[in-house]
């Protein structure tokens, strides 16, 4: 079978690989979609500590095409969604269901034309849900796991910065769980069209206007009650800190390079009362990301699908900015 081999920099093969076998407890799953992630895109930038040579890809689905001894056979033929790693069981990440942070998780790269996975990260799709839609399960677990961290305040204004995929998915979930006023800031002009159909009230364009001065008018110079960075870089943390209201939360959803550094008036922070919470990996909330998944309206999010022969244009065209979602087909799947 064919799995993509990332080499370093920007640089992949397109290799041979022994076919993977569902041993106990096991599946093999034919991957149908596989979408690049940030982080994906940090690693192939130096940005993100992952060594190659790796197969990238942790956000895919597919069909449970083998089952092993001890799992139903009624997964064969299903279309899942599926969760890329599994962690150790024993440490304090596991203890508390933070899979992402487990240092001896195992992790299995989704950029190739089969998987084999514990039946345990597999989850059937609901019937209303595509299977390349579904590609969007784990970013949005990641989203969903950190707006689950506090109560999302009665009437609540959320100011997202940053429209790629962890943005645009933190807006609609946020929608979902009671946001009354959505904005929505980005450069990019496709991004905010995007978000307008996803509903944002406001979108902005940083570039040709004050974000500040935009966010204070709208909301009388108190903030918005809670505000996302979700680009990940330490200046749009830093201001998405001064945009928040008092007692407001700052989720920090965009991944920010390993040794980044923040300046911070903590006294601001705490007479302000402010509640600042990071938000790395899908924790347990993967399922219920799944079944919010076909009441999120995104499917248009994905904006473009490569054969898994033509993965380096793809990460160009993603790091590039282009589009919410870019997939890789490694089955072929390219235009469904």
């Amino acid at each position: 079978m064919k799995v993509a081999t990332w080499r370093g920099e920007s640089r992949f093969t397109i290799d041979e690989a022994p076919e993977p076998a569902a041993g106990p407890g096991q599946v093999v799953v034919a991957v149908h979609a596989a979408g690049i992630c940030g982080t994906d895109i940090h690693a192939t930038q130096g940005l993100f500590p992952w060594t190659p040579p790796l197969v990238l890809g942790h956000e895919y689905t597919g069909v449970v095409r083998e089952v092993g001894r001890g799992v139903s056979r009624r997964l064969l033929g299903r279309a899942v969604a599926c969760e890329p790693s599994y962690g150790c069981g024993e440490c304090a990440a596991c203890e508390v269901g933070r899979i992402s942070q487990c240092q001896r998780a195992v992790r299995v790269g989704g950029f190739a034309e089969r998987v084999a996975l514990p039946a345990t990260c597999v989850h059937p799709l609901p019937r209303s849900l595509d299977a390349t839609t579904a590609a969007l399960t784990e970013p949005a677990a990641c989203c969903l796991a950190g707006l689950e961290t506090f109560a999302m305040p009665r009437g609540a204004t959320v100011l997202v910065i940053g429209g790629g995929i962890m943005g645009l998915l933190t807006m609609a979930i946020a929608r979902r769980r009671g946001a009354k006023r959505l904005i929505l800031s980005d450069p990019i002009e496709e991004r905010r069209r995007i978000a307008r159909r996803l509903g944002a009230h406001v979108v902005i364009d940083p570039s040709r206007e004050s974000l500040s001065d935009r966010v204070m008018g709208l909301t009388k110079d108190r903030g918005a009650d809670v505000v996302c960075e979700a680009v990940g870089k330490p200046e749009l943390v830093a201001e998405a800190i001064s945009l928040t209201r008092m007692t407001g939360y700052v989720q920090l959803v965009g991944v920010n390079p390993k040794g980044s550094r923040l300046p911070l008036d903590l006294w601001d922070v705490h007479y302000r009362e402010l509640r600042i919470g990071g938000a790395f990996g899908r924790g347990t909330a993967f399922r219920r990301a799944l079944a919010l998944m076909p009441k999120l309206g995104v499917k248009r999010l994905i904006t473009a699908r490569f054969p898994l022969e033509r993965i380096g244009e793809a990460f160009a065209h993603a790091a590039a900015g282009h589009g919410a979602k870019t997939v890789i087909a490694p089955s072929g799947a390219v235009g469904r």
